[in-house]
């Protein structure tokens, strides 16, 4: 299975194709959803989505201060 991954604010309820930001993989969509918007991010709390080559998009994490604690633990720095 395939898959690609986007962000998007969260207050956004349903996943957009057009408007979100599409990533590279998850760890490009955790930089891009921890820009502020004059970094070329949106500038409120986003959600990673995991979208996959046939099916609905699913949202998959958020990108706030608890996620990146656990991802620091987990992963490293990202």
């Amino acid at each position: 299975m395939t898959h690609s991954f986007a962000v998007q604010p969260i207050r956004w309820n349903n996943f957009d194709d057009v408007a979100c930001v599409w990533a590279n993989d998850i760890n490009d969509a955790f930089r891009i959803g921890q820009k502020s918007f004059e970094q070329g991010g949106f500038d409120e709390p986003c959600m990673i989505w995991m979208v996959p080559e046939q099916g609905e998009p699913v949202r998959w994490c958020r990108c706030d201060e608890n996620t990146n604690a656990i991802a620091d633990m987990v992963f490293g720095r990202l």
